[in-house]
């Protein structure tokens, strides 16, 4: 007679991982496991900061950081324990997440949970050069297909909108004379 199973592990998502599916271009070869549906969540006492350099988004990819009294929006899901190296492998090709950090969550329901996310670690360098528009728009795309708020999604879509703005004006300028 064998025991309970291993003890599911609460994963915080937060950033493509929010709807794998929709970044399949990029999971060339990584069979995606069926992840369960999340809950809409929010780490606590963290922000994002589009700091890490990325060849393959061309630009500046989002990490979470410490931020007291900050937070990010995502989802709560609890995986078995064996399908983790797997979600830790999409993490990484999704957004060059290679780092797993402990998280403060709350849950839609009001819970204090501690889970896990993955993010990209800090750059050994300052940053340099424009944050990925690219990235920005599928973080956007993301967040609506896992049906975070409308004003999260909205203000991700701003976002991405702004960037690409000040990068096409910066650029102009330099083009002139």
């Amino acid at each position: 007679m064998s025991g309970p199973g291993p003890t599911p592990l609460p994963w915080f998502a937060f950033s493509l991982a929010l709807a794998p599916e929709l970044a399949s271009e990029r999971l060339r070869g990584v069979s995606l496991p069926s992840f369960p549906e999340g809950e809409l969540a929010e780490a606590l006492d963290v922000e994002l900061v589009y700091d890490v350099p990325s060849a393959v988004w061309k630009g500046r990819v989002a990490r979470l950081v410490d931020a007291p009294g900050r937070r990010v929006l995502g989802q709560l899901r609890t995986l078995p324990p064996p399908t983790w190296p797997l979600v830790a492998r999409v993490e990484k090709v999704l957004a060059e997440a290679t780092r797993e950090r402990p998280v403060r969550v709350r849950t839609a329901s009001g819970a204090l949970i501690s889970a896990r996310a993955f993010t990209p670690a800090a750059p050994r360098h300052p940053a340099r050069g424009p944050v990925s528009v690219a990235f920005l728009v599928a973080l956007a795309r993301a967040a609506e297909h896992a049906k975070l708020p409308a004003d999260e999604v909205e203000r991700l879509q701003a976002e991405a909108r702004l960037v690409q703005t000040v990068q096409r004006a910066q650029a102009q300028r330099v083009r002139q004379p």
